[in-house]
């Protein structure tokens, strides 16, 4: 029956499609819809054959599933495109009707207090306290609990995600001559024109003069019926018999591993189906992953405790997101890959790693016999991707410990090859971008009037380092812990000033302080500066309490400011104690201070990577050269030469990295104070 009016139910069912019948299928196995009032919101009467549903599973689990009396064909044999046929003993592949479903549904229900709402669903509802009012188009009906099975919308792919589409046509054909072998299933046949997609046939034998005949395509775009009619006339010709059509299917999958959006509405707003990510991004299957969920949601009811979904073990959604690549990318190696997948595996297997049941061991013996450059492709992409998404912290942490390892299996070369490289490009590139922060510059005049006065305040304060050393030291901690903390808190989103300031002095003890002896031999090798005379006149005992004091201290302060990236930036710190003073420091500059600093100026600038790059190339090329030179003048003290040398292009890099921020501050202020 349909109602119009406003009333309250217990359970409401956005949607009759395949997650929502097989949930009322086993809450009803469960007795759970006893004295229950049921609202079904769906458009549909689902009286004819609309989806066919094929899955693979053993006689166990189907019996376990309650859905063998739902089964109207089964194979044990299956043929992959031009292999021979393969038993998947003990597994059976499975086909059920989805007419068979909707019916049996409907018939358990005739007996249930239900009342269906026959049409669509496509608002929010409005969350009372206990309950859910639903607007529909002529009335407002109230929910205890709702199973929303809507189709998914997506959020904004991700450069390593991707959005495609698995789309289908099929006839299920009655011949007049030919007769099907019905011992076994036809899966994959690549042997249809690909046209840049990857595609293929599948033949599932109902009877020896009927079967479904259906065309399948992996793409962007979704497979029309004008191409897939003509691919089917060209495959059913090969029968060489007249036939008719008995049936027409045509269906779209999304095979997506995009976020989808959904929003929480608390525990008894239940998302099912599609939209509860229930279909296996590479491969579109999902009916055997709703059954099992829909009986594991009913077996959470009769308990009454909290139902919560198992997540896939994270390596296959790495897997799942390299397929989903390459298909994207270069979609005609498709039939390449899965023509290896089932060449060099049973079938058996490959269907246990489909269904994510798999061993590592047996994954990399799967994957092992993949054609590996395509993967190995996309594996670098997707991994690159995600290093570049992760916090600069968490990268310095990694690599700290990755340095640590080859500095015990003498392998450090490798560790100073990448901090080379490293200082060479973003640790010199990002300071050498300040001439893009000047919005005064228009020219080549006013190019040249900066260059001149950076040139300017670099040799003054040189003059400071001949003149008075040991001030010079001492402001070139300053405005380094004032510039380091600046541009820490910038990138946490932390109030800049004093605690900056203090964080950045933290940063700087902590590398300085805890290489103690290295510092001092460093800041020997500067001529006139008598600064390092305290420390060495320093007790084993008092540097022991001096450093526990840092530490101490320290902890204190990112306790106070409860920041899980202090923690993580203090503790690699800490562990690169291990390291020589230049690689713990040079870790903290390049991989994390100088990503923030780029990150901020690249947001600012509107600037791609490449083209930042390139601007700073000319900059960055000299400071590169002075430093090389530097070398070659004077390699027995390179060390206290290279350190001034630091100081005198740092500060003016920091007085206008303090400019930038300053302007970036005010404009923020001038735009919130719009809103």
């Amino acid at each position: 029956m349909t109602n119009t009016s406003s009333e309250t139910f217990d359970y409401i069912f956005i949607g009759m499609g395949a997650s929502n019948c097989l949930l009322l299928l086993a809450m009803d196995e469960k007795d759970v819809l006893r004295d229950k009032k049921i609202g079904i919101i769906e458009p549909s009467n689902k009286e004819v054959n609309d989806r066919n549903f094929c899955f693979w599973s053993s006689e166990k689990e189907l019996l376990s599933l309650k859905l063998d009396d739902l089964v109207s064909s089964k194979w044990q044999q299956i043929k992959v495109s031009d292999r021979e046929v393969q038993s998947i003993a003990p597994l059976y592949y499975y086909h059920i009707r989805g007419i068979d479903v909707y019916t049996k549904v409907k018939e358990k229900l005739k007996v249930r207090n239900v009342i269906y709402f026959r049409e669509e669903f496509k608002g929010e509802p409005i969350v009372a306290s206990e309950s859910f009012i639903i607007p529909l188009s002529d009335s407002k009906i109230t929910a205890n609990k709702v199973f929303d099975s809507r189709p998914p919308a997506y959020e904004s792919a991700k450069k390593n995600q991707s959005h495609l589409l698995q789309s289908f046509f099929g006839w299920e054909i009655k011949t007049d001559d030919y007769e099907f072998d019905t011992s076994n299933v036809g899966m994959m046949d690549f042997d249809i024109p690909q046209s840049n997609y990857c595609q293929f046939m599948y033949v599932l034998p109902f009877s020896t003069s009927t079967a479904l005949v259906e065309v399948t395509r992996f793409g962007k775009e979704s497979i029309t019926k004008e191409a897939s009619k003509k691919l089917l006339e060209d495959y059913v010709a090969q029968f060489s018999s007249s036939y008719q059509i008995l049936e027409e299917e045509k269906g779209v999958i999304p095979m997506s591993n995009l976020k989808i959006s959904t929003l929480d509405y608390g525990k008894n707003w239940v998302y099912t189906g599609a939209r509860a990510n229930m279909i296996k991004s590479s491969t579109g299957y999902a009916f055997h992953n709703m059954a099992i969920d829909a009986n594991r949601q009913a077996a959470s009811m009769i308990s009454q405790q909290t139902f919560e979904r198992k997540k896939s073990p994270k390596r296959f959604n790495f897997y799942d997101r390299l397929l989903l690549k390459i298909l994207e990318e270069t979609p005609h190696h498709g039939k390449k890959i899965f023509q290896y997948l089932f060449k060099y595996q049973s079938i058996s297997e490959v269907f246990l790693f489909l269904r994510e049941e798999s061993t590592v061991r047996k994954e990399l013996s799967i994957f092992s016999k993949l054609p590996i450059l395509l993967f190995l492709r996309a594996a670098i992409k997707d991994i690159t991707f995600r290093i570049s998404m992760s916090s600069p912290s968490s990268l310095a942490f990694v690599f700290t410990i990755f340095s640590l390892v080859l500095s015990i299996c003498n392998l450090s070369l490798i560790m100073w090859g990448f901090l080379v490289f490293g200082f060479l490009s973003i640790g010199l590139s990002h300071g050498a971008l300040d001439h893009l922060t000047e919005k005064t510059i228009k020219g080549p005049k006013q190019l040249a009037r900066y260059i001149l006065k950076f040139l300017v305040k670099g040799a003054l304060f040189g003059l400071l380092w001949f003149l008075q050393p040991d001030a010079a030291f001492i402001a070139f901690i300053a405005f380094s812990a004032w510039h380091f903390g600046q541009t820490d808190f910038k990138e946490w989103n932390f109030k800049q000033g004093v605690p900056s300031f203090l964080w950045g002095l933290i940063v700087l003890m902590t590398i300085l302080f805890l290489h103690l002896t290295e510092t001092i031999a460093v800041l020997q090798q500067i001529d006139g500066l008598q600064i390092h005379q305290v420390f060495k006149e320093l007790s084993s005992d008092q540097i022991l309490v001096s450093e526990l004091s840092i530490v101490f201290l320290s902890l204190l302060f990112i306790a106070y400011h409860r920041s899980k990236n202090m923690l993580l930036t203090f503790s690699y710190l800490l562990i690169s104690t291990a390291l020589p003073l230049i690689a713990s420091f040079g870790i903290y500059f390049i991989a994390q201070h100088s990503f923030h600093g780029w990150k901020h100026l690249k947001n600012d600038l509107k600037k791609s990577n490449y083209s930042l790059w390139l601007q700073s190339l000319p900059f960055s090329s000299g400071g590169a050269l002075l430093f090389i030179l530097l070398f070659f003048v004077d390699y027995k003290n390179y060390i206290g030469e290279f350190f001034i040398l630091l100081s005198c292009i740092s500060l003016p890099h920091v007085l206008s990295m303090n400019h930038f921020y300053a302007r970036i501050s005010s404009k923020n202020k001038k735009e919130n104070n719009k809103i």
